[in-house]
């Protein structure tokens, strides 16, 4: 035991005198690197150092009970203060932001969508689509990115070609803005195995958000009328709200932002507010307070510090431009069928959303293949009823060929049975049996004939 005392106290000297010696005013002499290939296992519960270069006469970071959390410039990219922020965690309803982010490039906000069953069967909350009725673009986006709708996120990515195409799309999309630990498996945020992000990359797509002012307008919006149900002949419109209780609440600066919660992500937002031309985005996973109150926190002391706060670090800038897509409304398909998913333009856009701030590479050619005409599949109801019409004419046509096999054998079972009755019939006692004569009579057979 005292030999292992002395090698660990020998340990700790030598590498108390390599290390290089911490600023006075720093928390942590430097950023660690991004993880490249981070694990996608369960992280511990243990959080990791805060990461801040607050300067002189800087006033004490609160302490914020978050796994993982991002305080950044929004123009600039500068990371001001942060802690875990390449530890993997599930975003919840945040990863709507990278729903918004791949979808509304593509579709126009006046495109047309009919509902289906499955929007009426989304799981978690909802803003209740009927099935048949038609909504727009504009319609769903305001109902995932304000109330949080899960229906109206799932139902997007069929507006967009599918839930399956979306998801690869924005799995593209993050990559693209240099959210590599991020992966997507759904548009909504559900949990499922494998959804995960960190707080960096969320910074990452929460500044991609705001620096297109379509979603920025979305995200600033405290409430707007909703299309609901049929009734009387005409469409119920009611107001759908913001879960953001930062604009509710009237928060000094408030840009707008996107809280969600599950059991297994718990409380995440990502958050921002501009105050004296300054812009800050906060990006938080694993809330253990209260969401909107831990943002205000984090956000009020960035402000009271922003000329004092060293960078930290810096979030990265897209890998290349965004694709510009062709954004002309197209025709609604037949019921049953999605709508085919928007390829790329050659060239950009008129209507496509630019960038603004410091996110300024927003726009990016294309590499995807022309997309081929398809032929138009009938619809599932459609091949059932014909599989059914089917069904139906072979059970009626095996039925024809047994009855008449059933008749037969009855028919020949009735004449056998009459043969056999005809066979067995005795003949009538008066009948005496014929003679049958030939040739001459004898001379025996004459009447009085003699000898």
């Amino acid at each position: 035991m005292g030999a292992t005392s002395r090698a660990l106290g020998a340990l700790a000297l030598t590498t108390a005198v390599l290390l290089p010696a911490l600023p006075a005013h720093a928390v942590t002499a430097q950023d660690p690197a991004p993880v490249a290939t981070p694990s996608a296992g369960a992280p511990s519960d243990a959080s990791g150092p805060v990461i801040v270069d607050p300067g002189a006469g800087a006033t004490a970071l609160p302490d914020l009970a978050t796994k993982g959390w991002v305080l950044a410039d929004l123009d600039s990219g500068e990371v001001l203060a942060m802690q875990d922020p390449d530890r993997r965690l599930p975003p919840a309803s945040t990863l709507k932001l990278l729903t918004a982010l791949t979808v509304a490039p593509r579709l126009a906000p006046e495109q047309p969508y009919r509902a289906v069953k499955a929007d009426e069967e989304a799981e978690g909350n909802r803003v209740v689509l009927h099935a048949g009725l038609k909504y727009t673009v504009a319609d769903l986006l305001h109902a995932a990115l304000l109330p949080s709708a899960n229906d109206a996120a799932e139902a997007l990515a069929r507006a967009n070609g599918g839930v399956d195409v979306t998801v690869e799309q924005m799995n593209a999309e993050a990559a693209r803005l240099g959210a590599t630990s991020t992966t997507a498996k759904n548009p909504s945020g559900l949990d499922v195995e494998g959804q995960l992000t960190t707080a960096r990359d969320l910074a990452l797509i929460g500044r991609a958000a705001f620096a297109n002012p379509e979603i920025a307008g979305y995200l600033k919006l405290r409430t707007v009328d909703f299309p609901g149900k049929r009734e009387a002949g005409k469409r119920v419109v009611y107001p759908i709200y913001n879960h953001n209780r930062m604009l509710r609440d009237g928060f000094d600066g408030a840009l707008g932002g996107k809280s969600g919660f599950t059991t297994k992500a718990r409380r995440t937002f990502v958050a921002a507010a501009e105050r004296d031309g300054r812009r800050l985005i906060a990006s938080m996973l694993n809330i253990g307070g209260n969401t909107y109150t831990t943002a205000e926190v984090l956000l009020d002391w960035g402000f009271a510090n922003i000329n004092t706060l060293q960078a930290v670090g810096q979030l990265t800038e897209p890998t290349s431009p965004a694709p510009q897509f062709d954004r002309t409304i197209m025709p609604l398909p037949e019921a049953g069928q999605l709508p085919a998913n928007r390829p790329a333009a050659d060239a950009p856009a008129a209507d496509a959303p630019t960038a603004t701030g410091g996110a300024s590479a927003w726009g990016l050619p294309s590499l995807r293949m022309p997309s081929l005409p398809v032929p138009s599949l009938p619809s599932p109801l459609t091949v059932l009823t014909l599989l059914m019409a089917v069904v139906v004419a072979l059970r009626a046509r095996v039925y024809w060929i047994g009855h008449r096999h059933r008749t037969a054998w009855i028919e020949l079972d009735q004449w056998a049975r009459a043969q056999a009755r005809s066979a067995r019939r005795p003949a009538p006692a008066d009948r005496r049996p014929a003679v049958t004569r030939t040739g001459a009579p004898a001379d025996d057979d004459l009447v009085g004939s003699r000898p």
